[in-house]
């Protein structure tokens, strides 16, 4: 799955990655939708999802077309306005809702815990001007970033299983995950600090660009890391509310787009904040 991502990514023209991303993003939003209804909390579903596919190709769109052009920022400002105004417009509609608030809280929860976050990965992918070469195409160093972020949280996760699995004893939190381990936690950390560090020889080119060194790369693994554990066990917060497994049935042994994406909801964020407050790219 991973696989068709980086291909979309480093491959495919670049409406692929839009296409990829605006796909993942409204399936994710769905599923979350889907699981806010099995812990019995109506939410506007399709004005959600609307809203969210605008979000993700809107910004796709003015982040390609103009890296440092405030027009960005404003229309995704101007997007979320848009769906708290359009939340309360459809309430007055809805003669026979006992809960409007939780309704509208529900429906804009989804909004900025899966549009909002995972439009980071854009944001990422075109934090760097890009570069013409030769025949007009245009090189973006970001992708390689996005690239960085992708393998440094599934090795995360990856790190946390293993470690736990061979010596986990001591239970996180055990309320929301029982199988999550303190030891697993320190696996996924250590384990991403290294990817991290591997990455950044990798596509060394690229990523000095956005002013990475090794042992920044290595931070900012180990930053994930931890970050990718809170992203899991917050998706195990509003399931375990639902009494649900998985987010939906989409990919045999993992689950939902939700479950895959899970740990990004955290960890792109982090990853676009790390560049623009600590290494001011």
């Amino acid at each position: 799955m991973w696989a068709l991502v980086l291909a979309a990514v480093f491959i495919a023209p670049p409406f692929c990655s839009w296409l990829l991303l605006a796909l993942f993003g409204s399936l994710a939003l769905w599923e979350c939708y889907g699981i806010l209804e099995r812990a019995k909390l109506r939410v506007f579903k399709l004005l959600g999802l609307l809203v969210g596919f605008a979000l993700l190709t809107g910004s796709w769109f003015f982040f390609k077309h103009g890296v440092v052009s405030p027009r960005s920022y404003v229309f995704e400002s101007s997007i979320l306005c848009l769906a708290v105004f359009g939340v309360f417009v459809r309430v007055m509609m809805d003669k026979d809702n006992p809960s409007p608030i939780m309704t509208m809280a529900a429906t804009l929860f989804g909004l900025v815990y899966v549009s909002w976050l995972f439009n980071f990965i854009t944001k990422i992918h075109y934090i760097h001007p890009g570069i013409e070469m030769d025949g007009g195409r245009m090189l973006f160093h970001g992708k390689y970033a996005v690239f960085y972020l992708i393998l440094v949280t599934k090795f995360s996760d990856a790190g946390a299983y293993v470690v736990g699995s061979l010596i986990g004893r001591h239970k996180l939190i055990p309320r929301i995950s029982p199988k999550k381990t303190w030891e697993g936690t320190i696996g996924a950390v250590v384990v991403a600090a290294l990817a991290g560090w591997g990455t950044f020889y990798l596509f060394q080119d690229s990523l000095t660009q956005l002013k990475m060194t090794p042992l920044t790369a290595a931070i900012a693994g180990a930053l994930l890391g931890a970050v990718a554990i809170v992203g899991d066990l917050a998706e195990s917060v509003i399931k375990r509310e639902a009494q649900v497994k998985d987010s939906g049935q989409w990919l045999p042994g993992i689950g939902g787009i939700l479950d895959l994406i899970d740990s990004l909801l955290f960890t792109a964020p982090t990853l676009y904040a790390f560049f623009r407050l600590v290494l001011h790219t």
